[in-house]
């Protein structure tokens, strides 16, 4: 079983977009190994996403304060002990999923992970890696 922390704000920002979203979208969070330079680390750091999507046979559906998230096969490792959060500061507003149960990235960037997903002046908005 993927364990997956949603903060409150994430819950709430979650829910005011699924409004518009069909029955029985869920919010499908990933993981990719290999950001290129994702939070200081090269090729071997994880980056993180979260999307719109149906369940599909051989996801894990997990289920926190009324959302579903959606884990596919090959994410499940890395999103295992993931936080997502929503924030909005003047320079940044998004959705920001970390896994603080990986090891931190290190010179060569072979492990940790971030992700930020919206709105991003310095970052570029998106969902991608950020920092800050």
């Amino acid at each position: 079983m993927v364990h997956i922390e949603v903060r409150p704000a994430a819950v709430d920002q979650v829910k005011t977009l699924l409004n518009g979203q069909s029955p029985g979208v869920g919010v499908r969070v990933y993981a990719q190994p290999g950001g290129a330079g994702c939070c200081g680390g090269g090729a071997g750091a994880v980056q993180f996403g979260m999307a719109f999507a149906k369940a599909r046979s051989d996801d894990e559906v997990v289920r926190v304060d009324g959302l579903s998230l959606l884990i596919d096969p090959t994410s499940t490792k890395l999103v295992d002990g993931a936080v997502i959060d929503y924030v909005e500061k003047l320079n940044e507003s998004g959705f920001r999923i970390s896994n603080p149960t990986l090891p931190e990235p290190d010179a060569g960037g072979q492990a940790g992970g971030c992700g930020s997903c919206g709105e991003s002046s310095a970052h570029g908005g998106g969902c991608a890696c950020g920092s800050g």
